[in-house]
């Protein structure tokens, strides 16, 4: 699996800690600064979670990640490595998906209106 993410993307939690705190401490950081970008803040053990929920739920399923809900690389590069199928709609879609790792057995082109050369341009394995 290629890594996308750096550490300086992270901030790890202790236990008992509430997103909110890191919340306020983001925007009074960001409110000292003349940067003005905003930011997002994911709980990516939840997203493990309920990955873990569905598999458990579902034994015989596999999940597909629709890549449109949030195209964020650490939510795809952290879903590819619990192996996970994606659910793509473009060609760039399959391709950012591939750039963290993710094999083309695991991609599903999704998109109900595809394009000619988006059909006859095929997915390297």
């Amino acid at each position: 699996m290629v890594p996308y993410t750096n550490d300086s993307d992270f901030v790890m939690l202790e236990e008992g800690f509430v997103a909110r705190d890191l919340i306020d401490r983001m925007i009074s950081k960001v409110s000292d600064t003349d940067d003005k970008d905003a930011f997002f803040v994911a709980d990516l053990g939840d997203v493990v979670k309920k990955h873990l929920r569905f598999l458990k739920a579902l034994p015989r399923g596999k999940p597909f990640y629709a890549f449109k809900c949030n195209s964020s690389l650490w939510g795809v590069q952290t879903l590819a490595e619990r192996e996970a199928g994606f659910d793509c709609a473009s060609k760039t879609e399959i391709e950012l998906v591939q750039s963290v790792g993710v094999p083309a057995c695991r991609i599903i082109y999704a998109n109900s209106c595809k394009q000619i050369n988006q059909i006859n341009s095929p997915i390297s394995y």
